[in-house]
């Protein structure tokens, strides 16, 4: 199937440009023939049916010693044999293949139930702690000899990713992909494992969008130039915003100069040119009233984008013409001007009087109001209804209805006029008022405005035409994406001698950025025989370089990384560190070590990773730090969480509730603290309002007096051994927990295990309700779920649950302490007993039982950085490089930035 013919697919055919991806994916960057061989062979492992017994009938069989038989028939095999086979699994057998798949996941499985303690079940006898210890080492022992470290299968780009690698690429570093773009499935807990990562049809479809989205930007169509169209229009046809303009008498006046095109310009609502080009526009406009011996007025034209925002400022747009309007009569003017797709005009009175700047308001008004008093006193009425000791009016002043009150001031006959002076006290804080840029620019200067509509000077503009094009001229944006493609190519197109060297250079300077690595002769041969081939065919330029470009851009060498087995060579490296510690691709520094075959050296790929991690705690969060806090600790579904109202918790809470996380993040990481500071650093981030409020942190009350600073997140320090700071304290992580109405013990318990303890519950028997039916005597949520665990099969996992879930029930729904249960008058019981003997009162407790086993929780970050890093789950080579590692860590208290940099230069990390 031609590469050429994916472009332009309908979605119902996509499907089969998946096998074209599929075959693709075995070609090396030089574009090289598929392995038809290598196929064949991953067809037939792939359609072999899956083994869920642990098969030892085979020649390749390895005797089980005594030690492991007798723990394995003493507590294994009443549930487990060749009869019952419980979960599929026969331990009832004398030796076990261990080249078998099927049988390594299965002893895997089978070691971690027995070392985190959920097998045998609940009320059988148990193994002792020295017989566990055996059957795991035993089966630690077999399991190394045959699982090597690697395996990642091909690796997709996620959304983010994808999105940073165009911006990365394209230079356009604010580039979003289209709306509806698909995302990507969560596995082992990131949207970044290849495991999750499916090709499908409708991420096809997108990736065909985008590509076709950015080579219309590239190498555009040729454009005819549209037949010429009048678009002609008057006052009616024209905006009215605030108090910048109002018709009158079949003419719209105008009479501020304001940079703020809401209070002083008018523009057409409907006349947008459809094509970029030269357009003739008149303008007729007259004077109102003008003042004697004055300049003429000035009428700016510009060009403005429909879509331009209603509080943007003059000085955002393109003057076309300036204009001077007669005093006497009206003035018609024509002139030729540069219009752009969906751009229309804007008028503006350039040298109007009234400015709507308060620092030049006060002096004008005071030379008003010696002018006339009269004036004086009925803007001291409007703005000092109760005395000048009453309250200021200010908002029912506000444009028209504000002139109206001046102006029922001004008629009546019995006005008081004893303040009327320049020096009388109403009159110095009525011209202080004017100075004030609230006061004076959104309320009185809307208002004074209606008096030059009505009694001058003002400017009057009576209709506009635009006509066109005349011919067709590229836009700005148009100008831009041509200087890109040649920034693209590495040359200007007008430098070489025949487009197909044009398209040949663009390919060896595009591709090896595109494919993150070189690309060698046959590929650049491959990719520009499609343009060739088009051109061939009596397409323009254009086209062919349009088609070549989405090629690829839907190659696999684009969308996937990492597809070598083994050791990564210095390129996918490079992939592999960057689109870790920064979700984009290699910039220009990793290219080049990775050119130059330094980039592995060990002390080189430790300063790398250095230099892409974060060196501060303020300012933009790090993409890392956003990313991997995100998904770990769920923070990036905050948004998606609506508490219930009566929590008083709003989108600013959860956005701070989420930056706590991230700068906490951050300082562990930058300041290389110790892997326990996770849990009890004696120190958080916070705002001091949302401190007091929600964590009722008592110390912070007096500094919430301050609103700006109440809201400001700060660093605060206090005593270690409290509830207070960590990741087990913090407004995010028991929101994440809950659902935002009530709180499940089960919910936290089981996300506190997985996520800080890296311990995995089997899923409940399906034959077990959610929860039982008899709930007789029940007060509260603890008795409820008691009631539940009762049953033998429950109790296996519930024993771990249950205790981590009570400890935390204190913690509402948005993390607020709670000493009751809701709806209830009953104390909460938060205590329990670990499946170690260690008993909990508190929550404290918690928190000092994981600092104590902080090899536990260090093991389970760096399995989850790992996993995020990697795109796979580690296997049990892999795990026991990750022991190492984390001993030596921990044991060194060495901190969680050299964690991260031991993890880099790991043999897993550096391996497909």
């Amino acid at each position: 199937m031609s590469r050429r013919l994916l472009i332009g697919l309908p979605l119902s055919l996509l499907a089969c440009a998946l096998l074209f991806f599929a075959l693709y994916l075995d070609r090396g960057v030089s574009g090289s023939a598929p392995n038809t061989a290598d196929h064949s062979g991953v067809q037939e492992q792939a359609s072999r049916p899956a083994v869920s017994v642990i098969d030892a009938s085979v020649s390749k069989a390895t005797p089980i010693p005594t030690g492991p038989a007798e723990v394995l028939f003493n507590y294994c095999t009443d549930c487990h044999d060749a009869g019952l086979k419980k979960g599929g699994i026969n331990f009832d057998v004398r030796s076990v293949d261990w080249s078998s798949e099927a049988n390594q996941q299965a002893w895997q499985k089978a070691m971690y139930v027995n070392d985190h303690l959920f097998m045998p079940p609940h009320g059988v006898d148990k193994p002792t702690a020295k017989e566990r210890r055996i059957l795991s080492d035993w089966i630690d022992q077999e399991l190394s000899k045959q699982i090597e470290i690697g395996g990642t299968p091909p690796r997709r780009l996620n959304k983010t990713e994808y999105r940073n690698t165009i911006r990365s690429l394209f230079y356009i570093p604010d580039y979003e992909l289209p709306q509806g773009f698909p995302g990507d499935t969560t596995v082992h807990g990131f949207n970044n494992v290849s495991e999750g990562l499916v090709l499908s049809a409708t991420h096809m479809a997108a990736y065909n969008k985008v590509a076709t989205d950015i080579a219309d930007r590239l190498y555009p169509q040729l454009r005819l130039l549209p037949p010429s169209k009048l678009q002609a229009g008057g006052p009616d046809e024209m905006s009215l915003s605030f108090s910048a303009s109002a018709k009158k008498d079949g003419k719209m006046r105008l009479a501020s100069s304001s940079i703020a095109i809401m209070r002083s310009c008018a523009w057409p609502t409907r006349a947008a040119v459809k094509a970029s080009g030269v357009y003739t526009v008149t303008v007729k406009a007259s004077s109102f009233k003008p003042k004697k011996n004055t300049e003429p007025m000035v009428l700016s034209v510009f060009a403005r984008d429909v879509d331009t925002p209603m509080r943007a400022r003059t000085s955002r747009f393109r003057v076309l013409k300036e204009l001077e309007v007669s005093p006497k009569g009206t003035t018609s003017v024509s002139f030729e001007a540069e219009l752009y797709e969906n751009q229309t005009l804007m008028f503006q009175w350039k040298n109007a009087e009234l400015s709507h700047d308060h620092e030049k308001l006060p002096g004008m008004m005071r030379d008003w109001f010696e002018r006339d008093p009269r004036f004086l006193a009925a803007w001291q009425r409007a703005v000092f209804p109760d005395g000048i000791k009453g309250k200021v009016r200010k908002t029912e002043l506000r444009g028209l209805n504000g002139w109206r009150i001046l102006h029922e001031g001004m008629q009546d006959p019995d006005l008081d006029m004893s303040q009327a002076t320049l020096d009388a006290p109403m009159t110095k804080k009525l011209l202080e008022l004017f100075g004030n840029r609230n006061y004076a620019v959104f309320n009185f200067a809307d208002a004074l405005a209606h008096y030059y509509f009505n009694y001058g000077p003002s400017l009057e503009l009576q209709n506009f035409s635009i006509e066109g094009p005349s011919k067709l001229v590229d836009s700005p944006q148009e100008k831009a994406d041509k200087l890109l493609a040649d920034r693209l190519a590495g040359i200007s197109r007008d430098k070489v001698d025949s487009d197909e060297a044009y398209a040949r250079k663009m390919l060896g300077n595009f591709l090896p950025r595109a494919f993150r690595r070189p690309v060698d002769e046959r590929t650049i041969a491959s990719f520009l025989q499609i343009a060739t081939d088009h051109w061939a065919e009596g397409h323009g330029f254009n086209e062919g370089m349009h088609l070549m470009l989405r090629n690829v851009l839907i190659s696999p060498q684009f969308l996937y990384r990492s597809v070598r087995p083994g050791l990564l060579d210095d390129h996918d490296l490079a992939a592999r560190l960057s689109y870790f510690l920064t979700q984009s691709p290699p910039d220009a520094t990793l290219t080049r070590l990775a050119n130059e075959g330094r980039l592995s050296k060990p002390h080189m790929l430790r300063k790398q990773a250095i230099r892409l991690l974060p060196s501060k705690i303020g300012g933009p969060t790090h993409p890392f730090v956003k990313d991997f806090t995100g998904q770990w600790l769920g923070t990036s579904l905050l948004p998606e969480i609506m508490p219930d109202p009566k929590f008083r918790f709003h989108t600013e809470d959860i956005q701070i509730a989420t930056k706590e996380v991230e700068l906490f993040f951050a300082e562990m990481l930058v300041k290389n603290r110790p892997m326990r500071d996770f849990i009890d650093p004696g120190f958080t981030y916070t705002a001091p309002y949302f401190a007091h409020r929600i964590y009722q942190m008592q110390q912070l009350k007096s500094w919430s007096a301050d609103k700006k600073k109440s809201e400001r997140i700060q660093r605060f320090e206090f005593p270690r051994g409290t509830r207070h700071g960590g990741l087990l304290g913090m407004s995010a992580i028991m929101m994440t927990t809950a659902n935002g109405v009530d709180t499940q013990p089960v919910l936290r318990g089981v996300w506190v295990m997985e996520n800080i303890l890296g311990i995995h519950p089997p899923p409940p028997p399906e034959d077990v309700p959610a929860l039982t039916p008899d709930t007789r005597g029940a007060q509260t949520p603890r008795d409820t779920l008691i009631k539940h665990t009762n049953n033998p099969d429950c109790y296996s996992c519930h024993q771990h649950i249950d205790p981590i879930g009570f400890v935390f029930e204190n913690f509402d729904p948005v993390g607020k302490w709670r000493e009751k249960w809701p709806g209830t008058k009953h104390k909460i019981d938060p205590t329990g007993v670990l499946t170690d003997g260690t008993k909990l009162k508190r929550v404290v407790d918690f928190k000092q039982w994981v600092v104590k086993n902080e090899d536990i929780f260090a093991k389970n970050v760096a399995n989850k950085l790992m996993i995020y890093g990697t795109g796979r789950e580690l296997n049990h080579a892999e795990q026991n490089e990750l022991k190492t590692i984390v001993k030596n860590n921990v044991g060194g208290d060495e901190g969680f930035r050299e964690l991260i940099l031991d993890l880099v230069a790991s043999e897993t990390f550096r391996t497909k």
